[in-house]
């Protein structure tokens, strides 16, 4: 197990007597780290870290610096319940917290963030399907 590095991942969603959980928000993603109190040391690996969203059973990616990806695509945004079951020292712990999902934004919404040029650049695209479209009724 790698020990812990730096500042922690993000604000303290859930804590015990022997563990620390911290989440923070990422592209569609929140990215998790499990700490031991003890000696600062990340619980990591595959297996060893399971949740829950709001009840319901969600997959996690472990990466190879500690943290656990939960992805959020298809999640709604705002707080939802997080339950982890963590493997460790022999014990299976729960953790339990709350996390802020950001809401996902929608092509429309990020045309209209990006103003004129996304609208330019649609148009260009729609202009160049067109003349490759009439270029092959021609051959």
């Amino acid at each position: 197990m790698a020990a812990a590095t730096g500042s922690p991942n993000g604000p303290i969603i859930a804590h015990s007597a022997l563990l620390t959980l911290t989440a923070a928000a990422s592209d569609h993603a929140l990215a998790l780290r499990v700490v031991r109190v003890s000696d600062r040391q990340v619980i990591a690996g595959p297996g060893k870290v399971t949740a829950t969203l709001d009840g319901h059973g969600i997959p996690l990616a472990p990466e190879a610096n500690g943290t656990y990806l939960l992805s959020t695509s298809g999640q709604s945004g705002g707080t939802h319940s997080l339950g982890l079951v963590v493997s460790h020292d022999g014990i299976r712990e729960l953790l339990t917290g709350t996390v802020t999902v950001p809401q996902q934004q929608s092509i429309l919404d990020v045309i209209q963030g990006h103003g004129m040029s996304a609208w330019w650049v649609l148009n260009i695209a729609v202009v160049l399907i067109a003349v490759i479209i009439i270029s092959r009724r021609r051959h």
